[in-house]
C-alpha cells in the first residue's frame, strides 16, 4: 500500500475492517483488537492516526520500533491461538504511519489471554457470549458444519419414501443397474430390495448411517432432513423460501402480484426448488427472440440462471442462521437473498472464476443426487454466460449473500397480472383443474404444466419435466390426466410434435 492509497483509506474513517490508533501502549488492549479482526473479516490497524478525528499525526523512528515490537508480541501472547500479522511503515504527507494487517482467522473462535471472545461491531468491537454465534464462527472456518448436526426427535419415519428411492437410485446407480433396478422399477420395488441390491449385509438404517443421513442414535442429520424428509418445517420452520412478486420496485411496497404460500414449499429441498422454479416461470415475461411470428418465446431471463442460483442458495446457505431464503421479483429487477456471507474468504470476484468452497460439505456431496447441479464450481460462470445483467453482493452488515438480476422495466397492466392472479386461485380463465380425486399438490403441478404449455405451444415432454422437476413416469401421468380431461392435446409426430392447449 502506498501513501496515496493509505491516505484515501484514512479519509473514509474507521469501519469494520479499519481501526485507527494514535499510539500503542497497552499490549492487552491491542490484543483484543486483533482478536476481533481475526474472528471477523480481518482488517488493518493504522497507528499514528487520531481515532476521533482521523488526523494524521505520525510516529517517530523510535515509536515505530517500539510499536512494531508490541504488536508482534501481542499477536503471539495476547491472542489465543496465536496469529501472524504483517507490519508496514508507510509515509503519508511526510509523516510515517505503521500499518498492521490482520487476516481473517482460520481457527475461530480466537480469544484474548483472559478467555474472552471479541468480534468487530462496525468500527467498534464487542464480546461474544452466544453459543449460536460461536457455532457460526466455527462453521465459517470449517471446524464445524451445521449439515452434520443431528435433528432431535427425528427418525427414519420422517423420510419421504419416494424421495428416498430416487436418491438411492441416483447415488448407487451402478450397483442397482447391475441388479436390473432402474427408474421404471421405483413404483413397485420395496426399499429393502434396493438396499439388498446395494449391499446384502446392510439394513436401510445401517446404509443411511454409513452415509451420515442418520446419526448413531437413528436420528436424521440436518442433511437427511433437508434432502429426504416429508417436511423440513416440522422441525426447522424457518428453513424455507419466501417468494414475492411486488408491484413496483420498492421492498416496502404493500401491493404484490403473486406470493408463494407457505404450504407450497412445505417439504424437502426438492419441493422448495420445484416451487421456486414454478413461481419464477409464472411471474416472468416470455419474449420473442426470433423474427418469425410462430417462433416460440423464451423467458426474459434464461431459466438456467434460476436453476443455478436457487440450487446454490439451497445448498450453500448458512444453516446456523435461522432465516429463510428470500426471492423478490420487482418490475426492474429480481433479488435472491441467501442467509450467510460467502464462506472461507471467498469473494464475489473469485466465485466468478469458478472457485468454490462448500460450506455444507455433507449436503453438497449428497444434494447432487436429487437437485440439478454439477458440484464442480462452474454454476456461477454458466449463469454469467447466460445473462450478463447480474450482480453479486456479499453483505457483511446484513450477513447475507444477495444476487440481483436486472430486467427491462416493461410491465403491462394486464396479461401477466391476469395469469398470475388466476394461478394463485388455481383456476385459469375458462379452465377448471379441480378434477375429481386430485389432491392440492398434484393440482398445482397440473396448473404449472398448463401455464407452461399455454405460453409454449408444442412443448415437449423433456421441457415439461424440467419445469416441474418430476420423474418421467410422473410427468407422463400428469400429462395423461390433462389429456383425459380435454385440457391439452399432442399434435404432430412423435419425434417433432408437442403439447398445446386444446381449444
Amino acid at each position: 500500500m502506498n501513501g496515496d492509497e493509505l491516505k484515501k483509506l484514512i479519509s473514509r474513517g474507521e469501519n469494520t475492517t479499519t481501526q485507527f490508533k494514535l499510539r500503542v501502549d497497552n499490549a492487552y488492549k491491542i490484543g483484543t483488537e486483533m482478536v476481533a479482526f481475526s474472528n471477523s473479516y480481518g482488517g488493518k490497524i493504522i497507528v499514528g492516526v487520531h481515532d476521533k478525528t482521523g488526523e494524521i499525526v505520525g510516529l517517530s523512528y523510535a515509536e515505530i520500533q517500539k510499536c512494531n515490537e508490541m504488536l508482534v508480541n501481542s499477536a503471539s501472547e495476547n491472542v489465543k491461538p496465536a496469529i501472524l500479522i504483517h507490519c508496514d511503515t508507510v509515509e503519508v504527507d511526510g509523516k510515517n504511519l505503521l500499518v498492521a494487517t490482520v487476516s481473517e482467522g482460520k481457527s475461530k473462535p480466537y480469544k484474548d489471554n483472559e478467555g474472552i471472545v471479541w468480534v468487530k461491531n462496525g468500527a467498534d468491537k464487542r464480546k461474544v457470549f452466544s453459543n449460536d454465534e460461536l457455532r457460526v464462527m466455527m462453521q465459517s472456518c470449517g471446524s464445524l458444519s451445521a449439515d452434520r448436526d443431528s435433528v432431535e426427535n427425528t427418525s427414519i419415519n420422517d423420510i419421504d419414501i419416494p424421495t428416498l428411492k430416487s436418491f438411492l437410485l441416483n447415488r448407487y446407480e451402478t450397483e442397482l443397474k447391475d441388479k436390473g433396478i432402474s427408474g421404471a422399477s421405483l413404483q413397485t420395488i420395496e426399499i429393502d430390495e434396493m438396499v439388498t441390491a446395494i449391499d446384502k449385509n446392510f439394513t436401510i438404517e445401517q446404509l443411511l448411517k454409513n452415509i451420515s443421513i442418520l446419526d448413531n442414535k437413528g436420528q436424521l442429520t440436518l442433511t437427511g432432513l433437508l434432502l429426504l424428509s416429508k417436511s423440513i418445517q416440522r422441525y426447522r420452520p424457518v428453513f424455507t423460501m419466501k417468494c414475492v412478486s411486488f408491484v413496483g420496485n420498492n421492498l416496502g411496497g404493500t401491493q404484490f402480484r403473486d406470493k408463494l404460500s407457505d404450504r407450497a414449499v412445505e417439504g424437502n429441498l426438492l419441493t422448495q426448488y420445484s416451487a421456486a422454479i414454478s413461481f419464477v416461470t409464472r411471474n416472468l415475461r416470455t419474449v420473442q427472440v426470433e423474427k418469425e411470428f410462430n417462433t416460440l418465446g423464451q423467458l426474459e431471463i434464461p431459466l438456467e440462471v434460476f436453476v443455478e442460483t436457487i440450487t446454490n442458495a439451497l445448498i450453500h446457505r448458512d444453516y446456523y442462521i435461522n432465516a429463510p431464503i428470500r426471492l423478490f421479483i420487482f418490475d426492474n429487477r429480481i433479488e435472491l437473498h441467501s442467509p450467510g456471507i460467502l464462506p472461507d474468504s471467498l469473494t464475489t470476484e473469485n466465485i466468478k472464476q469458478g472457485i468454490s468452497v462448500p460450506r455444507n460439505k455433507l449436503l453438497f456431496d449428497n444434494a447432487k443426487f436429487l437437485l440439478p447441479y454439477t458440484g464442480i464450481g462452474s454454476g456461477i460462470m454458466r449463469v454469467l454466460q447466460s445473462y450478463d445483467k447480474i450482480s453479486f453482493k456479499n453483505d457483511l452488515e446484513t450477513h447475507e449473500f444477495v444476487i440481483t438480476m436486472m430486467r427491462d422495466e416493461v410491465f403491462e397492466s394486464e396479461g401477466i397480472n391476469e395469469r398470475v392472479n388466476s394461478s394463485v386461485e388455481g383456476i385459469n380463465e375458462g379452465i377448471n383443474l379441480n378434477f375429481e380425486g386430485i389432491n392440492e399438490g398434484i393440482k398445482n403441478d397440473l396448473l404449472d404444466i398448463y401455464l407452461y404449455v399455454q405460453e409454449n405451444p408444442s412443448a415437449k415432454h423433456t421441457d415439461i419435466k424440467r419445469i416441474i422437476v418430476k420423474s418421467d413416469a410422473t410427468v407422463e401421468r400428469y400429462l395423461k390426466i390433462l389429456k383425459d380431461n380435454d385440457v391439452i392435446e399432442y399434435v404432430g409426430s412423435k419425434k417433432t410434435g408437442g403439447y398445446r392447449i386444446k381449444s
